[in-house]
């Protein structure tokens, strides 16, 4: 790797090059003793897994592999788990690294502090708001399917300070490393180390108030998505860090700074963020027979799919511009039986002016519009799990997700802006009937369509529709869509790198908070 060891050791490991997870749990939390947090924070930031942490993990997992070949068996599981922690802008702030928005305008005409919150205030106008403030605000989440555990208060109080993250291949080894944590924060000071027969704390540093459990699909199904779908491929290569650089029509390499603060490409930031990157974390449900079932049901209508001897898969892969097993709709149009296509991600909608192999309005296509837009200016890594059981037996014969079954994806992605990431596929381009634009002449005046697998509709929007390719030079086909991904809900956050957690965010605070509260009590 190009990075120096120095610059690996400070990046939290699920950043950049992401943790080996079979399992993985989300952890949200409320700082309840700020002080106390403070401690114990600043010891575990020593367990942190680090970028350095899960390059050295890579390599032993490619060994394993290697030598598992050369024995000609199977590689033997290893646990390898991993930690990581963000936080929200509530978090930051109980840390003394955030000025609230209620209080920005008083610090702004303070002497002392204003110059301080100019340098040191941490930048990202959605961050500050959160995910319910901002989508549900915006008008694209609806706050009756939103988990209430993701919703602030009837005072306006948000749920969510922060978020510890733990990942292993064993599970066995996650809910040791979970006991772990929550001793480390929990436990009455002076306990012995023991996470099965701690006691807890009458002054908790933090609340633990939800935790979501993921975990990859088993067998067949590994690495793919509830609907089937192979997932995590097309991740944005960084430029100058990782082995692997673009080629042939490959996306161009991404600058560093497009994912973390304080390098080449990214916006401003205080000093104290580099390394560090905001992560959204996003609550997805998925109606996988529902799903299947417009597929049976609705691929006669598909112009494409006449002639295909599985009709609902095809159609399928269009709707999301890749075929089950990976294979890019754009390369193989009609089928999915080259292997060597499977990962392929050498394709770039050539010629843009049409869609015969691939929906403008495909989910790939919509989320990396590749020469469509010529260049990549909203970039995101992306870490999700699956969460939940696969479908039943009588689901699928009822065609229809139980309600104590729910299965779904828990989205996670980094970026070093919210606004030019997450929020920007999700809203300006997932969710836009009319992007990729110019497409009228060719599509039609209803534009590509909306994103079939994320795009979101609300009751004023209009219906959920996609422009299908057919024989027609500006075709004409267009498919009324259903829903079948409902948004939970979910936070943004900000996952420092090791050295803020050292210093900046464990240390006597960014803000003076005696003067802080000198002013609060000044202008009551």
């Amino acid at each position: 790797m190009a990075l120096t060891p120095a610059l690996k050791a400070n990046i939290q490991g699920d950043i950049w090059p992401g943790l080996p997870k079979r399992f993985q749990s989300f952890l949200f939390f409320r700082i309840r003793n700020q002080v106390d947090f403070k401690n114990r924070l600043k010891i575990f930031t020593n367990r942190i897994t680090t970028a350095e942490d899960a390059c050295q993990m890579s390599k032993i997992i490619k060994a394993a592999k290697k030598e598992a070949e050369q024995a000609k068996k199977s590689a033997r599981l290893q646990a390898l788990p991993g930690i990581n922690i963000a936080f929200t802008s509530t978090g930051l702030e109980a840390l003394g690294a955030f000025i609230h928005p209620r209080d920005q305008e008083m610090v702004k005409r303070n002497r002392k502090l204003s110059p301080i919150f100019r340098e040191k205030q941490l930048r990202g106008g959605l961050f500050e708001k959160g995910m319910f403030s901002d989508l549900v605000g915006e008008g694209w989440d609806n706050p009756q399917e939103l988990r209430k555990e993701y919703q602030p208060t009837s005072d306006q109080e948000r749920l969510i300070d922060g978020v510890i993250m733990v990942t292993s291949s064993l599970k066995s080894d996650l809910d040791s490393k979970i006991s772990e944590v929550k001793q480390h924060f929990l436990a009455e000071e002076g306990e012995p180390l023991n996470p099965d027969t701690y006691v807890i704390s009458k002054d908790p540093s933090i609340e633990l108030t939800l935790i979501r459990e993921g975990k990859v699909r088993p067998g067949l199904n590994k690495g793919k998505e509830h609907f089937g779908f192979k997932d995590g491929i097309s991740q944005p290569i960084i430029e100058g860090w990782d082995e692997k650089q673009p080629e042939g029509r490959e996306p161009r390499a991404t600058k560093p700074g497009m994912i973390l603060c304080g390098h080449e490409g990214a916006g401003t930031q205080p000093t104290w963020a580099k390394d560090g990157s905001f992560l959204v974390f996003r609550d997805l449900q998925q109606l996988v027979p529902e799903f299947d079932t417009f597929m049976e049901e609705n691929a006669h209508l598909a112009p494409f799919t006449q002639t295909h001897p599985r009709p609902g898969e095809k159609l399928a892969a269009y709707l999301m511009g890749r075929w089950k097993n990976g294979t890019p709709v754009d390369e193989s149009p009609h089928n999915d039986s080259d292997s060597g296509l499977f990962s392929s991600n050498n394709f770039d909608y050539h010629p843009t002016n049409e869609h015969k192999k691939c929906p403008f309005a495909a989910h790939t296509r919509k989320m990396r519009p590749r020469a469509d837009l010529n260049h990549d200016h909203a970039v995101i890594m992306r870490r999700g799990i699956p969460y939940g059981e696969e479908v039943t037996a009588e689901e699928a014969t009822e065609r229809k997700s139980a309600e104590e079954k729910e299965r779904g994806l828990l989205f996670v992605c980094y970026q070093s802006d919210i606004r030019n990431g997450f929020n920007f596929l999700t809203t300006r381009w997932a969710s836009n009937h009319e992007f990729p634009d110019r497409k009228t002449e060719f599509v039609g005046e209803h534009g590509p369509g909306i994103d079939a697998i994320v795009g979101q509709r609300l009751d004023h929007h209009p219906p959920r529709s996609i422009g299908l390719p057919d024989d027609n030079e500006a075709s004409r086909n267009r498919m009324p869509l259903e829903s079948w991904v409902i948004q939970k809900g979910g936070d943004y956050f900000f996952a420092p790198s090791i050295s803020a957690l050292k210093n900046e965010l464990t240390g006597p605070g960014i803000f003076d908070q005696a003067e802080l509260e000198r002013l609060r009590e000044e202008n009551d």
